[in-house]
């Protein structure tokens, strides 16, 4: 009787590339650094991978059970870095340093950034929840920026996209522009929403060639002038879609929003998607408290419903003055609202 054949495991090749600024997941993992008589871990948490069907789960409750250990990785890790900046002595800087090269290897044992957004992309098809882009296209067409407007074409900023087919079905009326730190899809560009310059965008209708640009992966000067081009137009919508829980930092999540307020145009919309624990389970957050922010912030809010797993918003930029403004204290800090045992300690300080 001939042997089964086994069953063969591609490798997972990990590559550190430093990032920029706190956007999303894989700016969460910060690099390790080199730290007087301690080793250094070479990890590698935003480079290109392969990793098998296998790895991803064998069911949605696995898959969901892991992504969720790795928030709680990125979360933890963020918490260590900000106390290893803290300290003076070179004896506690190394220790926190090896607590976090401890969960950076946790993380690439799992297969890294590319297992995690996989993972998620796999998450996204119809028989695991579907894509949030769904939800959102009817709620255009009630409010009439719909495909019924002949001749008007909405310019669509998607923030930690991890599909460019989101809004295919709508591309006749929705031109999309799709950023990701780590794209998995050459539709995607590479791009960091906090390193977009606001000070660049000009207000008017973008031309049909500059409107379609496609910019190829590379690194060639030719594509980082192609993506500055796409980025010299303020946006009608900007979608923060499952995106700011995977900051480990409430103030840089305040900072996303606000960085997506000064890309809309006057008018334009703000779509958020939150995990509903976020919203229902937090000590320190709640719908009431996302109201008072984005209100403060100039939006008003047109829209909001909780699903059994998700939350979703959506609003209008009424006015842009406050966030113009530069302020030297939180006006909204991480203050307790639900003190009750069992809750997680997700917020967003303004």
């Amino acid at each position: 009787m001939p042997k089964a054949r086994s069953k063969r495991r591609l490798p997972v090749t990990l590559q550190h590339s430093p990032a920029k600024g706190i956007c999303n997941v894989a700016q969460a993992v910060v690099p390790p650094i080199h730290v007087a008589g301690h080793k250094k871990v070479v990890m590698d948490m935003s480079g290109v991978s392969t990793v098998s069907r296998e790895r991803l789960g064998k069911s949605s409750a696995e898959t969901r059970r892991r992504i969720n250990r790795f928030h709680t990785l990125i979360k933890e890790q963020t918490k260590l870095v900000a106390r290893r900046n803290k300290e003076g002595s070179v004896e506690s800087h190394a220790q926190i340093q090896e607590m976090i090269d401890r969960l950076l290897q946790e993380m690439a044992q799992m297969g890294g950034l590319d297992w995690y957004q996989k993972a998620s992309l796999l998450g996204q098809c119809k028989q695991r929840g579907g894509d949030t882009s769904r939800w959102l296209v009817p709620k255009l067409n009630e409010l009439g920026f719909g495909k019924d407007r002949k001749g008007i074409r909405l310019r669509l900023l998607d923030v930690g996209a991890l599909s460019s087919l989101n809004y295919v079905k709508e591309r006749q009326w929705i031109d999309v522009v799709p950023i990701d730190l780590n794209p998995q899809e050459p539709g995607i560009h590479k791009q960091d929403l906090l390193d977009i310059d606001p000070a660049n965008l000009s207000s008017g209708a973008l031309s049909a060639d500059s409107t379609n640009t496609v910019v190829e992966s590379g690194d060639s000067e030719d594509e980082d002038d192609g993506i500055s081009q796409l980025f010299t137009q303020p946006f009608d919508i900007v979608c923060l879609s499952l995106v700011i829980n995977f900051i480990g930092d409430p103030v840089r999540r305040g900072d996303m929003l606000k960085q997506a307020g000064r890309l809309l145009d006057a008018g334009g919309l703000l779509f958020v998607v939150l995990p509903l624990p976020c919203i229902t389970n937090s000590r320190y957050f709640d719908d009431e408290r996302l109201l008072a922010i984005t209100q403060h912030m100039g939006f008003k809010q047109l829209h909001a419903h909780h699903t059994a797993k998700l939350a979703y918003y959506l609003y209008r930029l009424e006015s842009a003055g406050l966030l113009a403004e530069t302020q030297s204290e939180l006006r909204f800090k991480k203050q307790l609202l639900h003190p009750e045992a069992g809750r997680n300690n997700f917020s967003i300080a303004v």
